[in-house]
């Protein structure tokens, strides 16, 4: 008869292993604040940025996620938009992030308080912050 042999003390260290890890992640999630990280999105324009649109938006993502921001994506509108900013705006809006983030203010027509009407503006090159003109008003859920 062919009897197999298991080394019940290694799989049951991998297993206690596993756990230890996916407690330590838990935790880690449970100790951000509520509501998590403010939320980003980076705008690069091709039409500006050219060949160096895949750079800047690396350069963008990065900068992002240095300040701490939850960097959700890259906003880079078609060609043909006649408002490239406006198109940026819009998707923002929809996906209700705190912070936009440029690569330089060209991006944004060098009108920063276009974008600071309803969020923060991040720059890379120079690093600089562009607060809204108001912030928005934080709603308590009341679920203790």
């Amino acid at each position: 008869m062919n009897m197999q042999t298991f080394d019940t003390s290694t799989d049951l260290q991998s297993r206690i292993t596993a756990r230890n890890m996916t407690n330590k992640i838990a935790r880690e999630q449970d100790s951000e604040p509520p509501g998590g990280r403010p939320k980003a999105v980076g705008f690069v324009r091709g039409d500006l940025s050219g060949l160096d649109a895949p750079r800047h938006a690396d350069a963008v993502a990065r900068h992002a996620r240095a300040l701490g921001y939850d960097y959700l994506y890259t906003v880079r509108p078609p060609q043909d938009t006649t408002d490239p900013v406006g198109y940026s705006l819009g998707i923002a809006s929809g996906l209700d992030v705190e912070t936009i983030v440029v690569y330089d203010l060209a991006h944004v027509d060098n009108q920063p308080a276009r974008v600071c009407e309803d969020f923060d503006l991040e720059t890379v090159c120079p690093a600089e912050t562009w607060v809204r003109a108001v912030q928005p008003a934080r709603v308590e859920s009341g679920v203790a």
